[in-house]
């Protein structure tokens, strides 16, 4: 909708997702998403404080979504941000940050290329083949 905060984050992700049912029969799929940032400081990488985001993915993608999101996927998420305040049991105020997600996709992990040798100035790059 015109108008709302939207996001997109890469974050991992902290449990998996949980597919329900909603009392007006609504799919609705939650999973919380983990995003630390890294900061370099004279030269050195170090991490910043992790925020927690917690997202929903509605209707028809909730019941796809409740099977792909997983426990440890990294995961790109795009959508419609909200905070929130509640207070707890205990009196404390918190702060809620909530994605209702419009894309999602699992990250695949980094895939190291595979070492060559070089080809030394003495050897034929062309070799003996056949055609």
């Amino acid at each position: 909708m015109a108008g709302e905060p939207t996001i997109s984050i890469v974050g991992n992700v902290g449990s998996d997702a949980e597919l329900k049912v909603t009392p007006n029969g609504y799919n609705v799929t939650s999973f919380s998403l983990a995003v630390t940032p890294r900061n370099q400081k004279n030269g050195e990488w170090s991490d910043g404080d992790t925020m927690w985001f917690r997202c929903f993915v509605w209707g028809e993608n909730a019941a796809s979504a409740a099977i792909a999101i997983r426990k440890g996927n990294k995961l790109f998420v795009d959508g419609r941000f909200k905070i929130d305040t509640y207070t707890t049991k205990e009196g404390e105020l918190r702060t809620s940050f909530e994605v209702t997600v419009d894309k999602y996709g699992v990250v695949p992990p980094k895939v190291v290329e595979p070492v060559t040798a070089p080809v030394t100035q003495d050897e034929d790059p062309v070799g003996d083949f056949p055609f």
